[in-house]
């Protein structure tokens, strides 16, 4: 049972007040001359609220227990092509429920690419599997001539801006082939620099609502340019300037093809974090045996051999250690290391990746504890190890991969409300796991992720939750600071929502007609937004008769916001207080759940 909140006293005080919001009556006013001095009356509207820092969930420490929840290991379509050695990408690409959209509604989905025979730099198959593995949507290995490369990964996104959702991948006789997600029909393809380890990028450069697609230093739908280091590259606003750059191997570039910004001499493999807090993005570089990190200017601010060998896997930005500073992380042939901002080695762990040395990894915070896990697959194991010092948390055999750019991913990869772990694997020079593997907690007790990892250069504010491209793309850097990181787009998941009630904001003018016009405001004092807010006024007590409801769409953290215009009558106010009641259904997760309640006091009209 939920405590109530003291009485609000200030019915009768507080005046009429202008605003800028528009309000939807969830009444109307009463109409003919029973009512007339509210109706040109306005709310005040939101206003800030002090956060509570304290707001976060319990730790779930203890409570990891992963299990293989469904494979994919054999393309009914094509047969043999079914394994895989790039990173997959999850988004929502079909109508599934046939409600006529594409959206976070239906079930995700898993799309990669897959060769056959040995034969991972050849032409491949493009491939897209439902999340809940039910089953292949599609498979193709010609796209009206086209051939998508077999080691090549993809990127999802709504590049129209129409509610259908596409697919991109780098091609043999294209650099990059887009196609429709729902039957993985030809939409373009372009270039002719092709990169057989290519790995395309979604976003809308000129926030014109529809987005371009990058591979190295190419942008099509824009200018284009040479190839940079294994065409992995991610667009960013480098400069502060609200249009988006293209950092590509050592070099940013603008949306023209120009140079912006040379960073170095040597290209390497891109992630994008403010390491010295000064609301810009530096770059962080892995490749030639080096892990580098130049800040905005280009200065380089240090350089360290890759811990463990070899050339280095993409780099992962994260807060490892939960000390809200951004770390890196790096695999090498032998080791996976986590550096700290000054670049020097807070843990390493033996791993083994001599295929390579190039796999990346990802990070996400399981346990909701502000420190985030590291996942990583190297040629025969998939790890999951604590941020903090790299205690191991999984070993899971069964795993094999001769090894090139891919790296695990963390979504809610079936829509279930639980967290998984998905893991391309391939039995080429080792035995083990082909195809697509889920993995999940035996207890889904691991924080909360989002349905949606959409390309390589992943980072949470790049893509919507329904694969649409943002129009204006909010910087990683300034909400989350990490990259190649899972969660949710609200924030990270040990943080919580506390709503509360706020200010009442009545028009008592029309009290001798014998009704009264109000909003309640409702606040969060949380560190997470609060969406789908819903407001229901009861007369008789907390189980007493709705008398009105509303839903506020979003209560962002620090603020209040208002709900729609009642209009009340004596008789719908009732005998005694009528009571506010916030997220009656606890659809809203709160760090306190006992102050969801508040009277409004006794019918506020004189006798």
């Amino acid at each position: 049972m939920r405590n109530f909140r003291p009485p609000l006293v200030c019915l009768l005080l507080l005046a009429p007040a202008c605003s800028d919001y528009e309000f939807n009556p969830k009444e109307e006013a009463p109409k003919g001359d029973t009512a007339m001095e509210c109706i040109e009356w306005e709310a005040s509207g939101g206003y800030p609220v002090p956060t509570n820092e304290d707001c976060v969930s319990e730790p779930l420490v203890g409570t990891f227990d992963p299990v293989v929840e469904w494979q994919w290991n054999a393309n009914p379509i094509h047969s043999g092509y079914d394994d895989i050695m790039a990173a997959p990408a999850v988004g929502h690409i079909n109508d599934d429920n046939g409600d006529g959209v594409v959206d976070e509604d239906d079930i995700p989905d898993v799309v990669f690419t897959t060769f056959s025979g040995g034969a991972y730099t050849s032409a491949g198959a493009l491939v897209a599997i439902s999340g809940d593995g039910s089953g292949t949507h599609w498979s193709t290995t010609s796209i009206d001539g086209y051939l998508p490369y077999g080691c090549s990964a993809v990127a999802i996104g709504d590049l129209e801006g129409d509610g259908d959702v596409e697919v991109c991948v780098s091609g043999t006789n294209a650099a990059v082939i887009c196609v429709n997600g729902a039957d993985g029909s030809l939409l373009w393809a372009s270039g002719s620099e092709v990169a057989s380890y290519g790995a395309p990028a979604i976003a809308d450069f000129d926030a014109d609502g529809q987005a371009e697609v990058v591979l190295g230093r190419q942008i099509f739908g824009a200018g284009t340019g040479g190839l940079g280091y294994f065409s992995m590259s991610t667009p960013v606003d480098w400069d502060g300037d609200g249009q988006l750059e293209l950092l590509a191997g050592r070099s940013v570039y603008e949306m023209d093809g120009s140079t912006l910004l040379e960073l170095s001499s040597s290209d390497g493999l891109p992630a994008v974090g403010d390491f010295n807090d000064d609301g810009k993005p530096d770059a962080v570089l892995t490749g030639g045996g080096e892990v580098r990190l130049y800040d905005n200017s280009g200065k380089l601010i240090w350089s360290v051999s890759v811990p463990g060998g070899g050339t280095g896997g993409a780099p992962t930005v994260a807060d490892f250690d939960g000390d809200g500073e951004p770390e890196v992380g790096v695999a090498g042939q032998a080791q996976y290391t986590v550096l700290d901002t000054d670049g020097t080695s807070i843990w390493t762990n033996t791993v083994s990746d001599y295929s390579s040395s190039i796999t990346g990894s990802s990070v996400f915070d399981f346990e909701g504890d502000g420190a985030s896990e590291v996942v990583y697959a190297d040629e025969h194991t998939l790890w999951v190890f604590a941020g903090a010092d790299g205690t191991i948390l999984m070993e899971q055999t069964g795993h094999a991969s001769g090894t090139l750019l891919e790296y695990p991913l963390v979504a809610d990869v079936d829509g279930d409300g639980a967290t998984e772990i998905i893991v391309a694997s391939n039995d080429y020079g080792y035995s083990g796991w082909n195809g697509i593997t889920v993995i999940g907690d035996a207890h889904s007790s691991w924080g909360p992720a989002r349905e949606v990892w959409n390309q390589f250069a992943y980072h949470i504010t790049n893509v919507n939750s329904d694969s649409t491209i943002p129009l204006i793309q909010t910087p990683n850097w300034l909400t989350w600071n990490n990259f190649r990181a899972g969660g949710t787009e609200l924030g990270p998941s040990h943080w919580q929502a506390d709503l509360g009630p706020g200010d009442l904001d009545p028009c008592l003018d029309d009290c001798n007609a014998g009704w009264v016009t109000f909003t309640v405001a409702v606040e969060n004092s949380g560190l997470l937004d609060a969406t789908d807010v819903e407001i229901s006024l009861r007369s008789g007590g907390e189980f007493g008769t709705e008398v009105a409801n509303d839903t506020i769409p979003v209560v962002p953290s620090g603020s209040a916001r208002q709900s729609a215009v009642f209009t009340l009558s004596e008789s719908d106010w009732g005998v005694g207080a009528l009571l506010l009641v916030l997220d009656e259904d606890d659809t809203v997760t709160e760090c306190d759940e006992d102050n969801n309640i508040s009277s409004l006091g006794t019918w506020p009209c004189d006798e």
